[in-house]
């Protein structure tokens, strides 16, 4: 695995065209390149993450260089395309896929998601780069959970996943400690819609009104992704 596959959208938001595609070497320095308004060394761009340091250079690569040989990952980078140029702004990855199931039967994996480029928020990006995630897990990789969690006071990444089917699920409380106190992280899950996945998962036991409510925003999000989500 370590890196999936391309698929190309347009925000509906802002018009913007982004594609999910793999990473290279050479790429992965723009996730700390503070020249170009973001990067992983700002704290205003990781404070929500726990880090307590600014990654370098070397960090990266050897991030790089793990998640190439991790069979149970899959990483995106989020591109920004304009006209002939591709600008990293963010990365998008599917964590621990299959390992946790409760079962053999039941797969599910954990995601994660930053855009590193501040003038990048709030235009619907990682809404949408959520939905083309959740499709391919839930139509190609046949998962039955994919599980997030937030650091509570990030209200823009809570509700990126909302958008996208996730549900709270439970808190866990004083989780890391940063902007001078204990915070407490929020956890979320979104489960595949599809008939088959949907009554393996709830078995005998009935569907909550939120899990119900959640299925219906994500059956949304997989016939967006259906509509609109290009992988050539």
């Amino acid at each position: 695995m370590a890196f999936g596959p391309i698929m190309q959208f347009a925000v509906e938001k802002s018009g913007l065209h982004i594609e999910l595609a793999p990473l290279t070497s050479e790429s992965v320095q723009e996730c700390i390149n503070y020249e170009h308004g973001g990067g992983m060394q700002r704290h205003g761009v990781t404070r929500y993450l726990g880090m307590g340091m600014a990654p370098t250079a070397e960090d990266e690569q050897e991030w790089f260089d793990k998640i190439r040989k991790d069979q149970h990952k899959l990483v995106w980078g989020i591109w920004l395309i304009e006209n002939d140029t591709r600008t990293l702004i963010g990365v998008s990855a599917l964590n621990g896929i299959g390992q946790d199931g409760h079962t053999g039967f039941i797969r599910q994996a954990t995601s994660g998601s930053q855009i590193f480029r501040p003038e990048y928020w709030g235009q619907g990006i990682a809404s949408a780069a959520h939905k083309a995630r959740a499709w391919y897990a839930f139509t190609q990789l046949g998962l039955h959970r994919i599980k997030s969690a937030v650091i509570q006071g990030n209200g823009g990444s809570a509700t990126a996943l909302g958008r996208a089917g996730y549900t709270f699920v439970y808190t866990e409380r004083n989780e890391q400690f940063g902007d001078g106190k204990l915070q407490h992280m929020d956890c979320y899950e979104c489960l595949n819609p599809l008939e088959s996945f949907w009554s393996q998962w709830w078995g005998d036991d009935m569907p909550t009104k939120a899990a119900l409510k959640a299925r219906e925003l994500t059956r949304e999000a997989l016939a967006w992704a259906d509509e609109h989500v290009i992988c050539p």
